[in-house]
């Protein structure tokens, strides 16, 4: 998709994406937004590299860049209208994940090369981190991007917690503990009713019953 395509798809959330092959997506799971870390990143490290050739540091400092660009392509980043995921790892493969609802806080942040570049960071932050639990590092259009996830949240928001297309994820759930309690109440106040039917019963039965006292007492002076 082309830089045009992609800013006018991020203005209107009409962008389609394919899902990546290592993505799971739960029913009526939408993707908005698929990224990865832009490779203007490994300017400030070719820059770097070939300044300190003299000092035999940047021999080691170009030495690793085929291993930073496997980096990039390795990794990914995914919005849905329920939640965020990255995906890391070139041997291995590492998904982390947090779910629309539980975002407090996003934060936009450029590097030097970043701000002459036109490539930012975006860190994601849930209530009560004590940093970012996710975040977008060096994606092109950051700002484009970062508004992006402000429009899935307030549509998710929008939709008292549910994904739009689907009644799945953190709604789906509340809706079914709703039920459940509601199941629960409804036992209870059946339980209750059998009860009061049962005590009502016993104390029909104590009013019917003949009172033998004063026979039994007759019976008893006559003995003596």
């Amino acid at each position: 998709m082309s830089d045009a395509s992609t800013a006018a798809a991020l203005d209107d959330g009409s962008a389609d994406y394919d899902a990546p092959e290592w993505l799971s997506l739960e029913d009526g799971e939408a993707i908005q937004w698929v990224g990865q870390p832009t490779t203007l990143r490994l300017v400030g490290t070719v820059v770097a590299g070939v300044v300190t050739i003299p000092l035999l540091i940047g021999i080691f400092i170009l030495l690793a860049l085929p291993f930073q660009y496997l980096q990039i392509d390795h990794t990914d980043y995914v919005v849905t209208n329920r939640s965020l995921y990255v995906k890391t790892g070139i041997l291995s493969t590492n998904i982390e994940s947090v779910d629309l609802d539980r975002i407090q806080n996003t934060e936009f942040t450029q590097s030097f090369w970043g701000t002459r570049l036109g490539f930012g960071t975006i860190e994601i932050s849930t209530a009560g981190s004590g940093g970012a639990d996710i975040t977008f590092d060096d994606v092109e259009d950051a700002r484009s991007v970062r508004e992006e996830l402000t429009r899935v949240q307030r549509a998710f928001a929008e939709g008292g917690g549910r994904a739009s297309g689907g009644t799945g994820g953190s709604g789906g759930r509340r809706a079914a503990s709703e039920e459940q309690l509601d199941e629960l109440v409804a036992e209870l106040r059946a339980t209750r009713e059998a009860l009061e039917r049962v005590e009502a019963t016993l104390r029909d039965r104590e009013g019917t019953a003949p009172d033998r006292t004063d026979g039994t007492a007759g019976r008893r002076d006559g003995n003596h």
